[in-house]
C-alpha cells in the first residue's frame, strides 16, 4: 500500500511539473515568438537617466528602448524588449541552463541601469556570501549568483 501512495506521489508531482514547465516556457509546438515589454521605474528624472542607459547599450540595437515619465510623477519608466525573435519551449529552457539565454541578460541590464541611476553604481552581494561551502550554503550560493536575472522587476 505504502508502494502505491509513494507512486502516486511521484505520479502528481510529474503532472504538476509538467503544467507548470508548459505555462512558463510554453509548448513545444509553438512558433518564434516576439519578446513583451520589460520595464523598471527609476527614482529620478528623465533627463538624469538618458534616453540609452550605459548597462542597456552593451546590448546594442538588438534592444529597443522606452524612457517616459512614470504615472504620478514618481520618477522615470525605463523599459525594455528585444527586436528579435525570443526562443520558446525546449529551446529557452536550454538557454537559461546554458547561461545564454538573451531575456536574462536583458532583465540583469534593466536593473543594473536602475541601480546606476539612482545609487551612482551597481550594488554587489558579498563574495563568497560563506566561508565553508558545505551543502548548506550551496542554494545561498546559487541564489547569489542568479538572483538578479529572474523575478519581478
Amino acid at each position: 500500500m505504502k508502494r502505491v501512495l509513494a507512486g502516486g506521489a511521484v505520479v502528481a508531482a510529474t503532472v504538476t511539473a509538467t503544467i507548470i514547465a508548459r505555462r512558463r516556457y510554453g509548448s513545444a509546438v509553438e512558433g518564434p515568438a516576439h519578446d513583451r515589454w520589460h520595464s523598471v521605474t527609476i527614482n529620478r528624472s528623465p533627463e538624469e537617466v538618458g534616453p540609452r542607459p550605459t548597462p542597456l547599450t552593451e546590448l546594442g540595437e538588438a534592444v529597443e528602448i522606452r524612457v517616459r515619465r512614470a504615472p504620478g510623477g514618481r520618477g522615470t519608466e525605463l523599459a525594455a524588449r528585444l527586436t528579435g525573435e525570443v526562443p520558446t519551449g525546449p529551446a529557452r529552457l536550454a538557454g537559461k541552463i546554458s547561461g545564454a539565454d538573451v531575456v536574462l541578460h536583458l532583465r540583469r541590464a534593466l536593473r543594473e541601469a536602475k541601480q546606476q541611476a539612482e545609487v551612482g553604481e551597481v550594488l554587489l552581494p558579498d563574495q563568497p556570501p560563506t566561508t565553508e561551502r558545505t551543502w548548506t550554503s550551496r542554494p545561498w550560493e546559487y541564489a547569489t549568483r542568479h538572483g538578479r536575472e529572474e523575478g519581478r522587476l
